[in-house]
């Protein structure tokens, strides 16, 4: 019985993994492909990267939970500097 819910948080853990990365890409893409503005696409990159960092730092988690402080601290923080940064470099290339 242990051994079947280790399994099942393991592939949990891959899953996450998966989806971050895959948020990733998808908000790598619009700067390849679409004619958007610089801010789509600025917002694309910066909440598609974010969203998927904190889920795979998720996975991270259930994989090594003795270490939950570290992984909220690293969660808070690259939520709010990326958003700090997203905006900021959204508001410079507004005026320019």
């Amino acid at each position: 019985m242990v051994l079947i819910e280790i399994k099942m948080q393991q592939s949990f853990s891959y899953l996450l993994a998966f989806i971050g990365l895959f948020l990733w890409l998808w908000g790598t893409t619009p700067l390849l492909t679409h004619n958007n503005n610089l801010l789509y696409k600025l917002h694309t990159l910066t909440v598609s990267d974010t969203v998927g960092s904190i889920i795979i730092l998720l996975s991270f988690l259930i994989r090594a939970p003795n270490k939950w402080p570290i992984f909220l601290i690293s969660i808070f923080s690259l939520a709010i500097w990326n958003t700090v940064v997203g905006y900021l470099l959204g508001s410079l290339s507004d005026k320019s």
